[in-house]
This record gives C-alpha cells, sequence and structure tokens, in this order.
C-alpha cells in the first residue's frame, strides 16, 4: 500500500527535496526550513509545536486504532558550512552552505512517512514526528531535551536513520549496540617564551612542541588500547605564529576524539594528559589539554532492533536487512535522545561520496526506503515490543 501511495505523490516529494537542498541553513538557523517542514506537517493534519529547543519542529498525531504505544520518529534539519560541489540541477543558492550530509533528504523522508500514516491513521497510540536542529553542532538534541521534548511529547521508544555510502543501495544496516561513536572535543595550548628563529636556545619552540603532541599522542594511541577495540584521535587544526623567523609563545591545537566503548574513551583521554605531561617536560613549554565530552556512542536497544528488523523484513524482504554491522566512527546525538527513551539507529545504503565531502549526493532512493520503515515502525512496534517482552 505504501509503494502505491509514494509514486502517486513522488512529483511532490521531489519537489520537497529540491526545496531544501538549495536552501540550505546551518544549525540553530533552520528558520525557513522549519517553516517548511512546519506548513507541510500542518497540512497533512498534525498537531504542531515549533520552537523547540530552538528551531526545532515537533508533530503530533493519533492513530485511529486506539490506545497504543508513543513512538517517536526524527530526522535533522540542519546543513554544513561548506561549498557544495555536486553539480545537481537543484544545487546549493546560498553561499557556503551544503546539505553535504544528507539531512535534507532525512527531513523529507521522514516527511514522507508522515504525510503517508496521516492520510491512513491506520495504527494505535500516538506518533511524535521530531525535527531536531543542529545535528553538525551535535549540540541539538540536548537543547530540545532540555527544552521538555519528552516531557511535552512522552515518547516509549525512537527510532533515526542515516545514509550510509558504502552499504549497498536499498540496504538497511542495523547495529547491535553501538551504531555510532562518542565524540569528545580536545582543546590544547601550548604556551611558550618565543624568541627569534635564529636562537632557538634563547626561549621555547611551541611549534616543534607542538609537532611532537599531536605525533606521540597518535602514536600512543595503537598501543594502549586493544586493536580490536575503536577509537581515533584526530587533529584537524593547528594555529599559531604570525612570523616566520619567529618562534610563538602560543599555540593552539583542536581535534575530535572518538570512540565505541567509555572504557577506550576513558584511556585515551588518559593518554592524553600522559602526553601533555612528556611534552611539557622534554621541551620546556606549559601545555593545558581538555577533553570535553559532547555525545556518547549510540546505544540500539533489543527491543526496539527486533522493531526494526521485523520491519525491513516485511517492507523490503529480509535479503536487504543487514543485522550485526560494526559502528561507524562518525558521531551521532541522536544517542542523548536514546539515553532519555529506548531506540534503534539504523542506516540505508547508497552509493557516491561519503558524506560531507564537497561532491557528496543524496540518492533520492533512500526516501522509499527509509519511509517504508517508518511507517511500518508505527504500525508494528507495539506486538513486536509486546511479544519481545513476554519471552524475556
Amino acid at each position: 500500500m505504501f509503494d502505491g501511495w509514494y509514486r502517486d505523490h513522488e512529483a511532490r516529494i521531489m519537489g520537497w527535496l529540491t526545496q531544501l537542498h538549495a536552501r540550505p541553513e546551518i544549525g540553530f538557523e533552520e528558520v525557513e526550513t522549519a517553516r517548511m517542514v512546519e506548513k507541510t506537517l500542518h497540512g497533512a493534519g498534525f498537531e504542531v509545536t515549533s520552537g523547540i529547543g530552538g528551531t526545532g519542529v515537533v508533530g503530533r498525531l493519533h492513530g485511529r486504532a486506539g490506545a497504543g504505544r508513543r513512538i517517536g520518529l526524527r530526522a535533522e534539519l540542519d546543513a554544513l558550512p561548506m561549498t557544495e560541489a555536486s553539480g545537481l540541477p537543484y544545487t546549493s543558492q546560498i553561499p557556503d552552505r551544503f546539505h553535504g550530509c544528507g539531512h535534507d533528504g532525512h527531513s523529507v523522508t521522514l516527511l514522507t512517512a508522515a504525510c503517508h500514516l496521516a492520510e491512513t491513521r491506520d495504527f494505535a497510540g500516538t506518533l511524535h514526528v521530531i525535527f531536531q536542529p543542529a545535528e553538525e553542532l551535535l549540540t541539538g538534541a540536548a537543547a530540545m531535551i532540555d527544552d521538555g521534548l519528552f516531557d511535552r511529547f512522552p515518547c516509549d521508544e525512537i527510532y533515526a536513520l542515516h545514509n550510509l555510502p558504502g552499504l549497498e543501495p536499498g540496504c538497511i544496516g542495523l547495529a547491535d549496540g553501538a551504531a555510532t561513536a562518542s565524540a569528545d572535543n580536545l582543546d590544547v595550548v601550548i604556551s611558550a617564551q618565543g624568541t627569534h628563529g635564529s636562537a632557538p636556545q634563547t626561549g621555547q619552540d611551541a611549534v616543534l612542541a607542538a609537532a611532537a603532541f599531536v605525533t606521540t599522542v597518535q602514536q600512543l594511541a595503537t598501543r594502549v588500547i586493544d586493536a580490536r577495540a575503536a577509537g581515533v584521535i584526530s587533529f584537524g587544526r593547528i594555529e599559531g605564529g604570525e612570523a616566520r623567523n619567529v618562534l610563538p609563545d602560543l599555540v593552539r591545537i583542536e581535534g575530535t576524539m572518538r570512540t565505541t566503548d567509555t572504557r577506550v574513551r576513558d584511556r585515551l583521554a588518559q593518554t592524553l594528559a600522559d602526553a601533555a605531561r612528556a611534552i611539557e617536560l622534554s621541551h620546556g613549554v606549559s601545555i593545558k589539554a581538555v577533553c570535553r565530552s559532547m555525545v556518547p556512542p549510540t546505544a540500539n536497544a533489543i527491543a526496539t532492533n527486533a522493531a526494526v528488523s521485523a520491519s525491513a523484513e516485511r517492507a523490503l524482504g529480509a535479503a536487504r536487512l543487514k543485522r550485526g554491522m560494526g559502528p561507524i566512527m562518525a558521531s551521532e546525538d541522536f544517542a542523548l535522545m536514546q539515553a532519555q527513551v529506548p531506540g534503534s539507529f539504523f542506516f540505508v545504503g547508497q552509493d557516491g561520496a561519503y558524506p560531507h565531502d564537497p561532491a557528496y549526493v543524496f540518492d533520492p532512493a533512500v526516501i522509499r526506503t527509509g519511509a517504508a520503515i517508518f511507517v511500518d515502525l508505527e504500525r508494528l512496534t507495539k506486538p513486536i515490543l509486546v511479544s519481545w517482552i513476554l519471552s524475556a
């Protein structure tokens, strides 16, 4: 039934995608995007609340089949502060703004499922569709939660998806446990007595110390954790100095740390502190290294994974479900919602460049696949969860 409905509405759905893609907005600036979502949900018959956590939008819909569970389906609104090089005919019209992660497609996927369910209402309980701002900043989920998201819109379970180049197109990837990694922001400040580049012995070389710190951390990270464990530290920015012949008195380093295990995270954080002390002693500088936790790993629950599996097999066929896939090392603040409500985060396969590449292109076929899962989850989750609870 959903496939026939989708074919009838495909032109309208593609219109949503081209509209959102051409007008990308970054975190907490998604005013126009949120307005389009609000208008579409209102037109479909949802009760709509806007401005949650800044620019977040939530739509509520009650099914016609009586009382049931309260399900949350979540998508992201924000784009990236980068220039698009996709070559699409509906390319970004906003300079230095690009939906380079597919959040426009995710929002359209959820709008598609929402509009179909609003027309049929052939489910029990209450549906909450959650459109979240600022996922790329890893702060939008927290903003919505702090603004009373689950107090105002109680959910018994929650689901989200992400496109994944490298996973076979049209397939659903589902991880047991962590689907994505934690994220910590690393800020390192190296202070020294600057001096002339011709006489380094009269001061300290903060640039050399920065290079030593980066290489020491990367080398130690391969020796202090089990090679089978998932953990990665990457430094994306080093800044310091104003002249080629002057050793600066300050160098700043920024990076990220991602793991799928809190024990690995704690060990790597200790390694950063150990490396800082070692470089201080060997280079005579002062180092302040701060590891600031942003989000934990996503944590897929057994019961909600059972629901995703059942929906994928029913909507797509068992051959297109890939269970037990390993986590990706990108991070997702959907993890903060899962910390409040049991849920699952799953992937929909596609070809092409990886997200955040300037040439990335979201595959519109993901919309049909993802929406079919969302629609079926709303119908099947109650019996799946009840049967799981009774058998546990």
